[in-house]
């Protein structure tokens, strides 16, 4: 998988996973609000969801029915209590139940008290409902402050316009410790008398507010309950605050359930907020690093410090210490193994070039001494034939002129291999060649060439193949090649080396091989594997008075043009052996550059 599907996957895998987490958060939130809303809604009617949630909750045991102990942790801070009765009116468990609240009820006992028919203290709930093949019977009681105060008011309540309004015992103290206040209002809805009346609390009451005000108290902050006497035509009102005491419109907070949706959004946008920032920051740490890594990598390069940079204990950040990428930069392995072959590379480029350099100047030292000695002879012999205070035989005259000659001559042949060296290394190719058999032409090659005085007689030994071989090759070039292949084997080895020249062909005919064995000193590795450098090594024009010193160079370059290959077998007092090979050398017939070589 290439980095661009990884990055791909991997990006679309984070972001569903972000998304997944997103409404997870929503969720969670969501579940939350509503479950906030349920206890908004017990604590505000306990008597309808409660008791209700009650039933739905309750366990049987060994020892009887069991209750959720939230729900009845609920009904002691709602001020009530619970009792459960069984189908004979016995009371079974109960909760926070008064002294004065029964343990046993009769059927019509009961009745009275739930339907309001005889005086009870407290406001009355009761819940029946089937569960598991049981009947539960739950009674829910709440203090019935405003209507017993009211049902005291109406019955000894009295008005008159010189005693004005006398309230029953210690009703009075009662609603004024309660926060409370009493109204008597005529036929029309006006106030006749009141008492503790807040300067907020109306005077005067429409139809419509008065039943406002009876149904929804929230709006008001009081809980109102009236009678009407029949008799009188007047109208007796109780108010009570409510657990606040303030009202909607003059709160300086939301209600409960408004307050929970915003708790619920702003908790919800904090964790997705926080957990983007998360991600972030663990995004940056996870693609940032490596990303920041192989920046801080190729600036170096561009400084030329070719290996990965490290951290201050010297290791490897991309790595751990058994050598594997460390996991956040494993997505990153193709580049991360780019720039370390590109670090390879130019680290070896860097090398070479050094190299490079060094053996441009030895080179330049060794082509300037090489041309400079045949100079200084033309030059020293040209002196002596311009003094006119020397007579000079014709002989010697002769004699000047020939080494004159023959040192020109050399400085010619050296500045024509230069050229044909880069004429070479531009890619140049050999001429259109002619068929030649190779064993006989061979032969007459080796023996023009063993003829010279410079080598001992036979020194040269030649193997030909056993059945004659056509090819075609350029054969001036081939000469050439055999020329300096001999003088390089016979000149730089001991007196007394044997060289011997064979030609092998392959059973199908498809290889050819000239091979040059001496059994000479042979050579290091270093000398053998830049044997064929044009900048290695300047030959001295005094020990090899017929050469060029670029020879092996220039015959590398022949023999690659003519579609060929040269290998080198040696090592120190072994002796050389240098192969010339081509593979199907006689089917080659294209026309390729010519170029002209002076012989």
């Amino acid at each position: 998988m290439n980095i661009k599907r990884k990055l791909t996957l991997r990006f679309v895998l984070q972001l569903a996973t972000a998304g997944a987490f997103v409404l997870l958060i929503s969720a969670i939130t969501i579940l939350w609000v509503l479950n906030r809303f349920v206890e908004i809604r017990i604590s505000h009617d306990f008597a309808s969801i409660g008791l209700a949630q009650l039933v739905e909750s309750s366990e049987m045991g060994k020892d009887g029915v069991h209750f959720d102990p939230d729900l009845l942790e609920r009904v002691k801070k709602n001020g009530g209590w619970l009792q459960s009765i069984d189908e004979n009116g016995a009371v079974e468990q109960s909760y926070n139940t008064p002294k004065d609240v029964p343990k046993k009820y009769a059927p019509g006992e009961f009745m009275s008290y739930w339907m309001g028919t005889a005086p009870f203290p407290y406001q009355l709930y009761l819940w029946i409902q089937e569960k598991d093949g049981r009947i539960f019977t739950l009674l829910y009681g709440e203090q019935n402050d405003i209507g017993m105060l009211l049902e005291k008011i109406s019955s000894k309540g009295t008005f008159s316009s010189e005693e004005g309004l006398l309230l029953p015992g210690d009703t009075a103290a009662r609603i004024k410790q309660l926060g409370g206040f009493v109204q008597l209002l005529d036929a029309d809805g006006s106030e006749l008398v009141s008492y503790n009346r807040p300067e907020s609390a109306p005077s005067a009451y429409t139809l419509q507010e008065l039943a406002l005000r009876s149904i929804y108290n929230e709006r008001y902050g009081f809980h109102l309950a009236s009678t009407y006497d029949n008799e009188t035509g007047r109208t007796w009102v109780v108010c009570l605050p409510n657990a606040d005491g303030i009202a909607i419109g003059n709160r300086l907070f939301l209600p409960a359930e408004e307050r929970t949706i915003l708790i619920g959004m702003a908790a919800m946008f904090t964790a997705i907020f926080l957990s983007f920032v998360f991600l972030s920051l663990w995004q940056a740490h996870r693609f940032g690093v490596p990303l920041l890594h192989m920046l801080t990598w190729l600036d170096a390069l561009g400084k030329a410090v070719y290996h990965e940079p490290v951290n201050h204990r010297g290791v490897h950040r991309s790595r751990m210490r058994s050598g594997k990428w460390r996991r956040r930069y494993r997505i990153f392995a193709d580049v991360m193994h780019s720039i370390d072959k590109l670090s390879g590379t130019l680290q070896k480029d860097q090398v070479l070039r050094q190299q490079t350099d060094s053996l441009r100047e030895e080179w330049i030292a060794g082509v300037s001494h090489d041309l400079k000695t045949p100079l200084v002879s033309i030059k020293g012999y040209a002196h002596l034939l311009a003094e006119p205070q020397y007579e000079w035989t014709t002989e010697e005259v002769r004699k000047f002129s020939g080494t004159m000659l023959e040192k020109s001559a050399h400085m010619e042949n050296l500045i024509n291999d230069l050229a044909l060296t880069y004429r070479l290394k531009s890619g140049a190719r050999a001429p259109d060649s002619e068929e030649m058999e190779l064993n006989s032409w061979l032969r007459d090659m080796l023996k023009q060439a063993g003829a010279s005085p410079h080598y001992e007689k036979e020194a040269i030994q030649f193997q030909a193949a056993p059945s004659d071989i056509t090819v075609k090759l350029y054969a001036p070039w081939l000469e050439r090649v055999i020329h300096n292949l001999v003088a390089n084997a016979l000149l730089h080895n001991p007196p007394g080396t044997i060289l011997t020249v064979s030609v092998v062909a392959s059973r199908d005919g498809e290889q050819i091989t000239i091979q040059f064995a001496d059994n000479g000193a042979g050579m290091d590795e270093v000398t053998a594997a830049r044997l064929f450098e044009r900048y290695y090594r300047g030959t001295d024009t005094s020990a090899t008075p017929n050469g060029t010193g670029l020879g092996m160079a220039v015959s590398k370059g022949l023999i690659e043009a003519m579609h060929g290959h040269i290998q080198v077998d040696t090592a120190l007092g072994k002796g050389t052996i240098i192969r010339l090979i081509w593979r199907d050398a006689a089917a080659r017939t294209e026309h390729q550059e010519q170029i002209t070589i002076d012989e």
